[in-house]
């Protein structure tokens, strides 16, 4: 339990999912009144439509329906932030699978939220409860950093995170009266006020009001949740959100147990599936006394199958096909996962598909020991014909779901082979049924553990060995057809391998040109070297002596430029010497100009100008006339 106050976290959009018209207000009222008042975008949405939640004689009414969304409107106003987006599900009717999961994932997309709000997975109401697994799921799906806080409504939840509401206690319990139709039921606020006061516990005397969340990011998801799981799926199951039928045909899944220690994650893989009718038998494999089985009763039908002997791969599945109950049936090993799809995606391909179909998937192959858990390999081929599983098993055992009637009508683990028993049925299944490969990777094969499961690892001789039983169990069954299959088969894949050697060998040719040229290229720029080399030794003397030349060259030109440079200097200062020359006699003339005698005789000198001009014109006067005589 916290000790201190949980910061509010930093965030620009959040997400709040409501199974009912209230749920967000009595759970994440406060934080979200709080995160809206430090500037983040919030988006509410109601997913069901609350028809059931009223007092008698309301109860299923369009008007109940509007009143609480008028109510929800009223109090969102109240703490802040826009109106709630109504998804008008049916009441009590929300379920926990794949179509809700895909409802979520697209208002995630669409919205991008850094942080989502969802019903803790400890809630006691069955809508609760599917709406806090498939957020779980849908998160889960997506990855990242994104972070999704499940909040309390109906059953306290151990938190990691206490928000201090406090200072806006008052505004929480003014936007719960809003909810009159639910109050008229309940005294809710009170309660739900009661119940913040208790999650102040911890948090000193400061701290008046808090709520509670667990958080977690979606990285961490991936990671897996057992214990918020755990109550959730046996909550489903006994609110009756999963029952047995043609709706909802039951699964067997079937688990060869050497009781590892594996096999508390294996089955939690199991539980944490979205289809939600599996039964699991656990087959003790190993024989004696079995370790006791995770605590998984409220979440899982679990049976361990008991034979009082140690069991081999085909027996012990053997003994699980007899005790299944399922109208499909899968096989998972215990060191082995199923991705929480696995089971939704292949019922429903069956279900497409029609009678007489096996559905297999993808599986990612990993390392155990691998800290960064790298996907070594993806089993995914498509099916194609039976040839191509004559010729090699592609299909790892816990890929495939089939159903229980080919069994009733004879499939079974040959308990005469010790190694290679699931190729073998598969060949069985492959002669009554059409086998349809979903292109989906949704299971893990785990290696590198102590797994007792591929037993032909490492060992050629057993190979050999288990081939040879297998081919000679199938060698009076293989048709003409089969034979023609596999050659074309044999031939496609030859044609294929001649091209790629063909391409390699072109390959091979490009890089001996280039290797070739490479080589060229470095012998003449050996020779240009070595040429280059040789010219300046030849010429070095005749360098150096044009060197000197030039050299002497320049020294002359700059003794050149230094003469002129004198030369230079000496006529500047003539120059200069002019200039204080001509200052002098402008100095003079101006005193002349200004001197009184000047001024008196400027009548004369104005008279004799005239008379100047005058003589002047009259002497070209004569001689014009004379010019014309």
């Amino acid at each position: 339990m916290p000790a201190t106050a949980t910061p509010l976290p930093t965030v620009q959009r959040v997400l709040a999912l409501a199974p009912h018209a209230d749920d967000e207000v009595f759970g994440c009222g406060g934080t979200l009144h709080g995160l809206a008042r430090a500037g983040a975008v919030i988006t509410v949405i109601v997913a069901s439509d609350g028809a059931l939640g009223g007092v008698a004689g309301q109860r299923g009414t369009a008007t109940l329906i509007a009143a609480r969304e008028a109510e929800t409107r009223a109090a969102a106003t109240v703490l802040g932030y826009p109106a709630p987006v109504f998804w008008r599900l049916p009441d009590r009717g929300l379920r926990y699978g794949e179509a809700l999961v895909a409802k979520l994932l697209e208002s995630i997309q669409a919205q991008q939220p850094d942080l989502v709000f969802a019903p803790a997975l400890t809630e006691l109401h069955p809508d609760h409860q599917a709406l806090a697994l498939a957020a779980a799921e849908a998160l889960r799906r997506l990855g990242g950093e994104r972070r999704i806080a499940f909040y309390e409504v109906s059953a306290p939840l151990l938190p990691n995170s206490l928000f201090d509401i406090t200072a806006c206690e008052e505004q929480k319990r003014a936007a719960m009266r809003c909810f009159r139709t639910q109050l008229a039921e309940h005294p809710y606020d009170e309660r739900i006020a009661a119940l913040n006061r208790y999650r102040a516990y911890t948090l000193g005397a400061d701290v008046k009001a808090a709520e509670a969340f667990f958080m977690v990011t979606a990285a961490e998801l991936a990671n897996g949740l057992a214990p918020l799981f755990e109550s959730a799926l046996g909550h489903r199951r006994r609110l009756g959100a999963a029952v047995e039928g043609e709706d909802l045909p039951l699964v067997s899944v079937i688990v060869r147990s050497m009781d590892r220690p594996t096999l508390a994650q294996a089955l939690t893989s199991v539980a944490a599936q979205t289809y939600p009718n599996v039964e699991v038998l656990v087959v003790n494999a190993k024989g004696g006394p079995h370790t006791p089985l995770p605590d998984l009763s409220d979440r899982l039908v679990i049976r361990l199958i008991e034979k009082g002997t140690p069991l081999d791969r085909s027996r012990a599945a053997n003994a699980g096909l007899d005790a299944s109950r399922g109208v499909y049936v899968a096989l998972l090993d215990d060191d082995d996962t199923l991705d929480p799809d696995h089971l939704g995606t292949l019922v429903a391909t069956l279900r497409k598909e029609g009678n007489g179909v096996v559905a297999y998937s993808g599986v990612r192959g990993m390392d155990r020991n691998d800290p960064e858990h790298k996907i070594s390999r993806v089993f995914g081929e498509a099916f194609e014909c039976k040839a191509k599983l004559l010729a090699g098993n592609f299909i790892p055992s816990h890929a495939v779901l089939l159903p229980r009637r080919l069994v009733e009508n004879g499939a079974r683990f040959d308990e005469t082979l010790g190694v290679y028993e699931d190729w073998d049925f598969w060949l069985q299944l492959a002669e009554v049924a059409r086998f349809v490969y979903v292109d989906r990777v949704t299971a893990t094969y785990f290696t590198g553990g102590s797994s007792a499961v591929s037993p032909l690892a490492f060992d050629a001789d057993a190979v050999r060995v288990g081939m040879r039983a297998l081919f000679a169990k199938w060698n009076d069954r293989i048709t003409p057809d089969d034979l023609k299959a596999m050659c074309d088969l044999y031939l496609g894949c030859n044609a294929e391998l001649l091209g790629a050697r063909g391409e390699v060998r072109r390959l091979v040719d490009r890089v001996s040109d280039i290797d070739a040229h490479l080589v060229d290229t470095q012998t003449r720029f050996d020779n240009t070297q070595v040429t280059l080399q040789l010219l300046t030794e030849q010429h070095a003397g005749q360098l150096a002596q044009i060197f000197a030349e030039r050299e002497a060259e320049s020294q002359r030109l700059e003794d050149r430029i230094d003469d002129y440079a004198s030369k230079l200097e000496v006529k500047e200062r003539i120059v200069e010497s002019y200039v204080h020359r001509l200052a002098a006699t402008e100095a003079s003339l101006a005193q002349v100009y200004a001197s009184r005698s000047w001024r008196l005789t400027q009548p004369i000198r104005a008279a004799t100008g005239m008379l100047r001009r005058s003589i002047h014109l009259a002497l070209r006067s004569a001689y014009r006339f004379y010019t014309r005589r």
